[in-house]
């Protein structure tokens, strides 16, 4: 009896079921996992890449997040600097205090609507050598407030005294020192006064260190603590009855003041951040806003 061969699709189909039951061959598997291999190597780069980017975004938001209260407070706090009691014998009470204003440290009052008095408020960044004129490196900036003691301010009392200060602003990671930038530049308001005419120029503290120096060297910033150390060193009265008071007490003159403050807390490695910068000039409210206010002091 003649036997017909299986059709085509049935003889195919036998093959499959075969071939299901055998698995794959040694060099299918080593394909695959090659290619495998392949797509790993090329994933770890990327993603790598992305979460170093991610650290990189957040390390900048972090520095940028530190100086908004540097760009808010600290400069309300200079245009409200107010004198806490009256001028005696010729002899101004500065809002900036005499002998503490440097490249790297200011202090001075201003009024924070307390009814005790104005407040004391010292900015300052880390300075071990404050003769060089700049932060030390990855330094922290801060600014502390101490309020009035009740009855101790004029009218009142005869000499504010504070209380204890508080620190309300703290940056870490200041990088002045990479370029060797002041923190503090301070600007004068000069008035010259005569029975007839009065007239204002200005005049930054340490404007002919720039002219005598290149920028971002380290001389120019120790031109400017020695024109600061000098310039605010004393304030005495000019003894006129019709000129200007102020003119022998230049830290009464205090009219702007620059604030260049550079951070960058992550400085090396992969997930470095990007340096960020307040540079800033911030005046008085007035000419005059920073006057005795028996309101105030």
């Amino acid at each position: 009896m003649r036997r017909h061969p299986r059709p085509l699709a049935v003889r195919l189909a036998a093959r499959r079921r075969e071939r299901d039951e055998s698995g794959v061959t040694l060099v299918e598997l080593a394909i695959v996992t090659l290619t495998l291999l392949i797509l790993f190597a090329m994933t770890v780069p990327i993603v790598d890449t992305l979460f170093s980017t991610i650290a990189r975004v957040n390390n900048t938001y972090i520095n940028v997040n530190q100086l908004l209260p540097v760009s808010t407070n600290l400069q309300r706090f200079i245009r409200s600097a107010v004198e806490p009691g009256p001028t005696s014998s010729g002899v101004p009470v500065p809002a900036f205090v005499t002998g503490a204003l440097t490249p790297t440290s200011m202090t001075f009052y201003t009024n924070v609507g307390d009814a005790n008095g104005p407040a004391k408020i010292v900015a300052s960044c880390t300075a071990s050598a404050p003769t060089t004129g700049v932060c030390d490196s990855n330094a922290t900036f801060t600014v502390t407030e101490a309020k009035a003691n009740s009855s101790t301010c004029p009218p009142t009392g005869t000499t504010c005294t504070w209380g204890t200060a508080k620190t309300l602003i703290s940056v870490t990671g200041v990088d002045n020192a990479n370029d060797n930038a002041p923190l503090f530049i301070y600007t004068l308001l000069l008035v010259t006064a005569s029975s007839s005419t009065t007239t204002y120029s200005t005049s930054a503290v340490g404007n002919s260190c720039p002219g005598s120096y290149s920028s971002g060297s380290a001389a120019l910033a120790a031109c400017y603590y020695t024109n600061d150390n000098t310039t605010f060193a004393s304030c005495t009265s000019t003894g006129s009855t019709t000129g200007n008071v102020l003119a022998n007490c230049p830290s009464a003159e205090v009219y702007a003041v620059t604030i260049d403050l550079q951070v960058n807390s992550v400085t090396s490695g992969k997930n470095a951040a990007g340096q960020e910068e307040d540079n800033t000039t911030v005046y008085l409210l007035s000419p005059a806003s920073d006057g005795y206010q028996a309101s105030v002091g």
